[in-house]
This record gives C-alpha cells, structure tokens and sequence, in this order.
C-alpha cells in the first residue's frame, strides 16, 4: 500500500501550523497533570488513611515527575 501523503514535502507554513498545534497539545497535557495532582487530597482530615496517603504523595511525586520531564523535551 503506497504512502503518497508522504511523497509530498510540507510547506513551512504547514510545518509552522503543525509545531503550533504540537505545542497547544503539549501545554494541554501539562495542564492536566498539574491538575491532576493539585486535585489529590493531602492529608488525613479529608478522610485518608495513613496508608492512603503515603500512596497519594507517591501519585502526586509521580504525575510531578512526568509533567517536568514533558516540560524538559
């Protein structure tokens, strides 16, 4: 099956256009993630368990850790 999308070099504008949306993606996503990990409970007045919040903090450290790493590429 033959690909003649690709035989076709893009524009600078279509390239341009296509960085733009890339990056609208990419703020996006980082958006949910810090969203995401605000939105965690953080302490046992809002009914955790000890054993849940040790589990919440490392959720939180985790969704930090991957939105600055998407931040850093």
């Amino acid at each position: 099956m033959p690909n003649h999308h690709l035989d076709v070099t893009p524009s600078r504008e279509q390239l341009l256009h296509a960085l733009c949306e890339a990056a609208e993606l990419e703020h996006c996503l980082m958006c949910t993630y810090l969203y995401a990990s605000f939105s965690l409970k953080t302490g046992a007045d809002e009914g955790l368990t000890p054993a849940q919040l040790d589990a919440v903090k490392r959720w939180r450290q985790t969704i930090l850790e991957i939105a600055i790493e998407k931040w850093d590429t």
